[in-house]
């Protein structure tokens, strides 16, 4: 921070209560200069000797008139946002309205006892410099007032040494109160930025977690393209070899033959379409958004999609029920989950078997499972299946994000993940999410805590 004051501190912030403040003090500034100009003008037109005189309010219309501009000047700053000069005006402006007040009531006059506290809140709020120049200029008035200003009744009737004792005391006082704002100014001045450095560090922290976050979810996409990219290959190979049979056949047929391998050729083609669009939205970096949604819709297509990927020596079935299973996730990030499943599930039947995705509810929970029929996991790894980088995968060959992945989208969607396994049997993976109205009820109370 190169700014040395509170005020010139707070701008630099921009902190919303800076504006409230900034606005509250503005009006006060306003109203006060708003206030010495009738006064002054009353007094002036009022009073034959209102010019300046002790018996006047606020000793008549000198006081008032010149301290208005200068009320008014700092009005104007606080209306530019330039707060440091407005607080200088403002300050200035108090002390020039009670120092010529005080004057022509001598040392004695009851607005001297402001100085004290105008002092200490002048070095709090303007800085060191600022506040001591404004307090010496005080107390040098204080004391030019006990030597030079009119002789009162009161300070004739205690003497000169009562008035000068009194005068010295309440001078001490002021500096003393200045000295105090000082070190107070320094104080908080410090605290406020150790807490700014303290909030920067932790916005910067937040920004390198969630760039960290960030480039977690890239590995753990990454890892998933590259297994469902190696399964739709094998696909699209054996449709190029569908294809190139009826380029060839078409080739030595008659018109209506050929008009028919066009057709087949066509076909063929729309049913490889969908798997390079499935590529293309696992590799789209867009996490997207929690939507209220049907789970059977999404299961019903990721099935399809699947039974194009995968190879014919593993079935694969859906079982569906047939009322809604609303719920309220992110739908690509569903599927991200359904795929790193079934390719695990893919990888435990390296010679065929059986994949089954089943949904189903109950009153308050949506549930959706995947089932294989491959060789299950030990007892001693399903403790650790979802740790971060947990693999039993060759060296090379995985990275052990996938059920990670799995987990956090379960926790991040308000849902638990439940494994059952028996080996040579098979595993289920079952995630349950709350339906949609709880979920939605949910995520208001949480945001209300947050808030």
């Amino acid at each position: 921070m190169t700014q040395e004051t509170l005020f010139g501190f707070l701008t630099s912030t921009k902190l919303p209560v800076v504006s409230s403040l900034a606005g509250v003090i503005r009006w006060i500034s306003l109203g006060l200069g708003v206030a010495a100009a009738v006064q002054g003008t009353v007094c002036w037109v009022l009073f034959e000797d209102g010019f300046w005189a002790a018996h006047l309010p606020w000793s008549g219309a000198l006081p008032a008139l010149a301290s208005c501009p200068q009320f008014l000047a700092a009005w104007w700053r606080w209306r530019q946002g330039r707060l440091q000069p407005a607080a200088t005006w403002l300050f200035t402006a108090l002390f020039t309205l009670t120092i010529l007040a005080n004057w022509p009531r001598g040392a004695f006059g009851v607005s001297w006892y402001l100085h004290p506290v105008l002092a200490l809140l002048a070095t709090i709020g303007l800085g060191v410099i600022p506040g001591l120049l404004l307090t010496t200029a005080s107390v040098m008035a204080l004391l030019a007032a006990a030597a030079f200003g009119p002789s009162t009744e009161l300070a004739t009737l205690i003497g000169d040494e009562a008035l000068w004792v009194h005068a010295a005391s309440l001078a001490s006082l002021t500096l003393a109160s200045a000295l105090a704002g000082a070190i107070t100014n320094r104080l908080v001045f410090q605290a406020l930025l150790t807490a700014e450095a303290q909030r920067r560090k932790n916005l910067e922290s937040s920004r390198a977690l969630r760039y960290r976050e960030k480039l977690l979810r890239h590995a753990l996409r990454v890892e998933t393209i590259g297994d469902l990219a190696g399964m739709v290959c094998h696909q699209l190979r054996n449709s190029f070899q569908v294809l190139q049979g009826h380029v060839s056949l078409g080739e030595l047929a008659d018109d209506a033959e050929r008009k028919h391998r066009l057709q087949l050729i066509e076909r063929t083609l729309d049913e490889t379409r969908p798997l390079l669009d499935q590529l293309m939205v696992m590799a789209h970096p867009e996490e997207g958004t929690a939507t209220q949604c049907d789970l059977r819709p999404i299961l019903r297509n990721f099935h399809e999609q699947a039974r194009l990927v995968l190879p014919k020596s593993i079935d694969v079935a859906c079982l569906l029920p047939e009322e809604p299973l609303p719920v309220l996730l992110n739908p690509r990030g569903l599927v991200h989950v359904l795929w790193n499943l079934t390719i695990n599930a893919r990888q435990a039947m390296q010679a065929g078997g059986r994949i089954v995705f089943r949904a189903g509810g109950d009153p308050e929970h949506v549930w959706f499972e995947v089932s294989d029929s491959g060789s299950g996991i030990p007892k001693e790894l399903r403790e650790r299946i979802f740790d971060p980088y947990f693999t039993t995968k060759p060296p090379g060959q995985g990275t052990g994000l996938g059920l990670t992945a799995v987990a956090r989208f379960a926790r991040s969607s308000n849902g638990s993940i439940q494994l059952q396994s028996e080996l040579g049997k098979g595993t289920t993976f079952r995630l349950t999410f709350p339906r949609a109205a709880h979920a939605m009820a949910w995520s208001a109370a949480r945001a209300s805590d947050s808030a």
